[in-house]
């Protein structure tokens, strides 16, 4: 998750409002997510599911998975893990 924080973090700077990352947590109470949220300083976006019903939503079977979505809707990018370059390169960053 700090990979993952880091990476949000550059991109608001130099992306700002066009981009959001958000973070659906799969079975984690809402106080345990807020609380670690705050304990560990994170301002991305979580999102506390019902059930299961984004994961099913978007097909995920494994964790952590991410999606790069377009401003028009499209799945840009799946891929299950963190491959950092892959995301940077998917969300037009390089380093």
């Amino acid at each position: 998750m700090p990979h993952l924080q880091s990476l949000w973090s550059e991109v608001q700077e130099k992306r700002g409002d066009e981009v959001v990352f958000l973070c659906v947590n799969l079975q984690d109470e809402e106080k345990v997510i807020r609380d670690w949220w705050e304990e560990d300083g994170f301002t991305l976006q979580p999102v506390q599911q019902e059930g299961s019903v984004v994961s099913k939503a978007f097909g995920v079977k494994y964790y952590p998975t991410n999606f790069i979505i377009s401003p028009e809707g499209k799945v840009v990018y799946r891929r299950v893990g963190w491959q950092e370059a892959e995301i940077r390169e998917a969300l037009g960053l390089t380093k």
